[in-house]
């Protein structure tokens, strides 16, 4: 196959290719700086949390054996109590005590609530709903605030004209005052607004003194799930332990106005067993205000999990100690058997809370733990500039890179197709050789200047090579035609001259005429393409021409019979009547050869839909192997049945070839559709007078 006529589907240039291939590697890049930020990220996030358990160590060294900043219970084997304490929460400010409730902000999700499980007291055993109720409190100051959301469907005001005070709903507070006392104090209203206080007998009945107590001021306001009461009262009422603890009485009948249930914030409990108030210690507060941890949040808990002290920020606090009464189990476990632990918490933005716990001794006991706060903020924003710093060197470096490589393939894609070009080019349409060396690249020293280099020596070598074969036929010519010469001068004056064997002499000469015939076919295949170039093409009427030249071979040979079909005229071509007249004799020779004797050979001459004629010799006999149908016009290339001893080295067809070809046509060889014969088809183009 020529190099010209090969077709290859390029699915990506060289130099798409080369880009392609290092973009692949060139994305990787980012892909790695993110790798190793992420790593870089978690190990500063890890000496993040080592710093913070450093800190936490040492907090908890200063509060080691400072029970009396947890302020720990008088009775401390009793953990019901503990856990039942009422959590006092800071206030930022002083509240407005209107029975809105607006004021308590965010706390107000945070409510603790007091149901079923929380009755001391059911006249009905249970045939009455018993009522229920959130609590929350707070200090701000010298004031103890609260505010009550109770659910009640029946709200029963007081009647002024009854003398007892438990004939309708109310609200009960309990204290321990200064002096160890147990006083008790009830708010209840004739309508909304100022809710009226009275202290009172143990029996809850009637009042100690009948007299309203201002010092303790409340607001009651209905709600359409029941009311809401918001009160305060001095900070100083409570003793150093803070014992109080806060009921409700539910009043359903306006008619027999008896109490049907009462729920407070500590069941089950002994007379005169009341919550302990947690609020945040002083002096816990006093001893973490001056270690200056102002890029983190210390929170202190004691040994229930309850918040003692805080140190943050407002920016930085988060939810861990700002707004609740106890941490979660999972941040102070470990803690809480004795053992350092680092917690880390991972949001959906990638931001890391960071919490490092180290517990509180009192000799062998562990009264507490240090948390020790600080979210990843900082790091995730360094990671992110770093990360973008990145993106930037890696987005020039893959636009430099990509240019380079652009420049570079296109460079290398040009070199090689201009040595594709010169080597295509040293062969002409034909597939003769007409240049023996390549210039492209020849001086380069890298592979492609060693291939152009190759080329030149291979191109040289087929050259020379070439040269040989095309010298071949003329050097037989002469060279067998000079003894052939002298054998036919000898074999004549045998005859003349001497009686010898007729037959013996015949057969010299047939096999004189043999080489001869070689000789010329030879020669006729060596220089066709020659005698072709020096042709002259006229326009000649094919049909006419083939008509004339079947009548003709009728007449020349009456052993075979031949027939002819198609136009007698009107079918013209350019190019070259004798060499068609050449051409149709190779084809009738080779039609002779192959068809079974007494059969007819058949001219046909058609004009086909794309305007070419097309010139049919079809014979009966046998049909040619596949294998060599393809190869039959290579020349010195035959699957002729041999007659009378002529030789047959498939020339013929060849010559046919390159006429057809020379006038810009095609041949093509294949078998009957019976396979009991074979035809050639040439397709020559029409030539149009018009």
């Amino acid at each position: 196959m020529l190099i010209s006529d090969k077709r290859v589907r390029r699915r990506l240039s060289l130099g798409m290719q080369i880009i392609a291939f290092s973009s692949a590697f060139l994305i990787t890049l980012p892909w790695l700086g993110y790798r190793y930020i992420d790593e870089m990220k978690e190990f500063l996030v890890k000496g993040q949390g080592d710093a913070q358990l450093l800190s936490a160590r040492a907090i908890a060294t200063v509060l080691h054996n400072r029970s009396d900043l947890f302020h720990i219970s008088n009775i401390p084997g009793d953990a019901l109590i503990e856990e039942s304490s009422l959590y006092v929460y800071p206030l930022k400010y002083k509240l407005t005590i209107d029975g809105y409730g607006s004021d308590w902000d965010e706390l107000l999700s945070i409510k603790k609530y007091f149901g079923a499980e929380s009755v001391v007291y059911d006249r009905t055993s249970g045939a009455i709903a018993s009522g229920s109720f959130g609590l929350l409190l707070g200090e701000y100051d010298k004031y103890i605030y609260g505010l009550l959301n109770v659910r009640d469907s029946d709200i029963v005001y007081r009647h002024p004209r009854y003398a007892r005070l438990d004939s309708s709903d109310q609200v009960r507070i309990e204290l321990v005052d200064n002096d160890g006392e147990i006083k008790r104090y009830v708010l209840l209203a004739e309508a909304p607004g100022n809710a009226s206080v009275y202290e009172m007998q143990k029996d809850w009945v009637r009042p100690v003194t009948g007299k309203p107590n201002y010092a303790l001021s409340a607001i009651w306001k209905d709600t359409t799930e029941g009311y809401d009461v918001e009160f305060r009262f001095p900070k100083k009422w409570l003793n150093d332990d803070q014992y109080l603890m806060i009921s409700i009485a539910d009043v359903n009948s306006s008619v027999e106005r008896k109490i049907d249930t009462v729920v407070a914030t500590l069941s089950g409990t002994g007379e005169g067993v009341l919550n302990r108030l947690i609020s945040r210690s002083a002096g816990l507060d006093r001893i973490i205000q001056g270690l200056g941890y102002s890029d983190a949040n210390v929170c202190i808990v004691d040994q229930y999990r309850r918040i003692r002290a805080v140190l943050g920020s407002n920016a930085q606090q988060s939810q861990l100690c700002s707004l609740t009464d106890k941490v979660a189990p999972d941040l102070v476990a470990k803690a809480l058997i004795g053992k350092s632990d680092v917690h880390r918490t991972t949001y959906e933005n990638n931001d890391a809370l960071v919490v490092a716990s180290h517990p509180i001794y009192q000799e062998e006991d562990i009264i507490g733990v240090v948390l020790v706060e600080k979210n990843s903020t900082n790091i995730l924003a360094e990671q992110r500039a770093s990360l973008n710093k990145i993106i930037v060197a890696t987005a020039a470096v893959f636009l430099v890179a990509l240019v380079g490589l652009f420049l570079f393939s296109s460079l290398l894609a040009y070199r090689i197709r201009r040595l594709q070009r010169e080597v295509t080019n040293a062969f002409d349409p034909e597939g003769r050789l007409i240049k023996a060396a390549i210039v492209a690249s020849s001086n380069a020293g890298d592979e492609v200047g060693e291939l152009s280099r190759v080329f030149s020596t291979l191109l040289s070598q087929l050259k020379s090579y070439t040269g040989f074969l095309e010298s071949v036929p003329r050097t037989l010519r002469h060279e067998i035609l000079n003894p052939l010469n002298t054998i036919s001068m000898t074999l004549q004056k045998m005859s003349a001259d001497n009686p010898y064997d007729k037959t013996l002499i015949d057969s010299g000469k047939k096999a004189i005429r043999q080489l001869e015939l070689i000789v010329h076919s030879l020669t006729e295949a060596a220089h066709i393409d020659d005698a072709l170039t020096q042709d002259e093409k006229d326009v000649f009427d094919l049909a006419e021409l083939l008509s004339e030249y079947v009548s003709n071979t009728k007449l020349k040979d009456s052993d075979n019979a031949f027939l002819y079909t198609g136009p007698k005229s009107g079918i013209h071509i350019q190019g070259s009547d004798l060499r068609i007249i050449q051409l149709l004799d190779k084809l009738k020779d080779n039609a002779i050869d192959f068809s079974t004797r007494g059969t007819e050979i058949r001219f046909e001459l058609v004009v086909d839909q794309n305007n070419q004629a097309s010139i049919s010799i079809c014979n009966e006999g046998p049909a040619i192997p596949e294998d060599f149908i393809n190869n039959l016009g290579d020349g010195i290339m035959s699957h002729r049945q041999g007659t009378e001893g002529e030789p047959h080295l498939g020339i013929g067809l060849y010559v046919a070839l390159r006429i057809a070809k020379y006038h810009n046509g095609s041949l093509k060889i294949f078998n009957r559709d019976s396979m009991d014969g074979v035809c050639v088809t040439t397709l020559l183009p029409t030539y149009s007078t018009s």
